[in-house]
């Protein structure tokens, strides 16, 4: 019975042993140092471990077996160098942080690999370089041509193969995968059209779900949108949709991560004027039944359900008596503001000074919603406002702004009598030139 205890006892000790791990690590010249060693979780970053050393220099920074991806070392609050973390257990000496030649880091053959991995990757840039400025000389020798075109597709599979050749249960595999894809988009946009293709091949090869500690999400997704911004028009749509679907579907069982990281790709995507991605990104998002939205991203993601061009938008109650649908107007600008806005403080006085013009030019009214929360303060702002301002004293709760799922200020809708929304308007020089196309 005491020898099946202590057996008990043992693997369970093992067991607890093996679900942490440990850096180990010894800079001889800085004793008594504080040591951090901060890790990704989505698009944010988190403290795994600190840790001090001793008077020798020595100190241990743990992580958990569930942590497996990239962590930086922090001495001092100073950075000092990249790990690849997957359950080993990692010694590092380094005397001189000034030579990072002098470095030793021992027993992570994560990060063996991603060493001979960026070893590969410069060393196959530079051979591209080489031929591709070699290209343009032969332009005459036809035979010439082919042979460096044919060395240039060898160069450029170089990289790729290395990676390939990586054992699938080692994560760098799948961090050199987007890592490089990050470092070569740039560079295919403004030099290698060619290997355009590849791109997207290898960015749908990706592992979004294995990425969660890599800190690559918001590079990975700006880089392949700008990419495929290059591509023939009609390839453009298509091919951001596939990507939504990718990211959306490996990061179905993430809800928190997968939100913010379309927040970003939909914001990104309308500031780029990728308009159908935009709606097409917010309207899969509205569509997943497990995932929860914050109040911001369902207000981002709602300007293209409920607040779409060509639906019904709510009516409002201005006071006691009159609300939006009553006014008799051809056109209703709903505009969202507030005085402590800095681009409303500068909006403002151009809608002022347009008003009269567009009013009877046009008979549009024009409905100003303040989300300021100090009734004074609104009341002081907008005293001399030619136009119907309305203030409840809610601030970011008003009615109207939840019910038109406004996120930010200035926000402009323009309406028609029925109030069917016509447009997102920007500005007053877009709103004139819309209205332009009207008459």
């Amino acid at each position: 019975m005491k020898q099946l205890l202590f057996l008990f006892l043992l693997i369970g000790n093992t067991l607890i042993a093996q679900s942490i791990f440990t850096i180990q690590g010894h800079f001889p010249d800085f004793p008594n140092s504080n040591y951090e060693l901060r890790g990704y979780n989505g698009m944010q970053t988190t403290i795994l471990s600190t840790a001090q050393s001793k008077e020798d220099g020595k100190f241990t920074l743990t992580y958990p077996e569930s942590y497996v991806g990239v962590a930086q070392l922090y001495m001092n609050g100073a950075y000092q160098n990249m790990f690849l973390l997957n359950k080993e257990n990692i010694n590092l000496f380094w005397e001189d942080l000034t030579n990072r030649d002098g470095m030793q880091l021992t027993n992570s053959k994560e990060y063996d690999a991603f060493i001979a991995g960026m070893k590969t990757f410069q060393e196959s840039e530079a051979k591209l370089a080489g031929w591709n400025y070699l290209l343009p000389l032969y332009e005459k020798d036809s035979i010439q041509q082919k042979s460096i075109a044919k060395e240039l597709q060898l160069v450029a599979e170089m990289y790729p193969t290395y990676v390939k050749s990586l054992p699938e249960n080692i994560w760098v595999r799948q961090y050199l995968l987007a890592k490089g894809l990050i470092e070569q988009m740039p560079t295919t946009v403004k030099t290698y059209n060619w290997r355009s293709a590849m791109h997207v091949q290898e960015f749908m090869g990706v592992d979004f779900k294995m990425l969660k500690h890599a800190g690559l999400y918001k590079d990975l997704i700006e880089g392949y949108t700008y990419l495929v911004e290059r591509f023939p028009l009609e390839e453009i749509e298509p091919l951001l949709n596939q990507a939504i679907d990718k990211v959306v579907l490996e990061l179905k069982d993430e809800p928190v991560m997968l939100q913010e990281i379309t927040q970003h790709w939909f914001t990104f995507l309308e500031s780029h004027s990728l308009v159908k991605n935009a709606e097409y990104l917010a309207l899969k998002m509205l569509n997943q039944e497990n995932c929860m939205l914050n109040e911001k991203s369902t207000d981002l993601f709602e300007q293209y359900r409920k607040m779409a061009v060509g639906k019904t938008a709510p009516d409002i109650v201005l006071d006691g008596k009159s609300t939006l649908k009553k006014l008799k107007n051809k056109y209703k600008l709903v505009a969202f503001g507030a005085s402590w806005c800095p681009n409303c403080k500068t909006d403002y006085p151009k809608l002022v000074e347009s008003y009269k013009e567009l009013k009877e030019g046009t008979n549009l009214e024009i409905i100003y919603i303040s989300v300021d929360s100090d009734k004074k303060e609104f009341a002081a702002f907008y005293k001399d406002a030619p136009f119907i301002t309305f203030c409840d004293g809610k601030g970011w709760e008003s009615t109207a702004a939840k019910e038109y799922h406004v996120f930010a200020t200035p926000t402009y809708i323009l309406l028609d009598k029925d109030l069917k929304i016509l447009s997102k308007i920007v500005s007053v020089e877009h709103l004139k030139s819309f209205l332009k196309t009207r008459k």
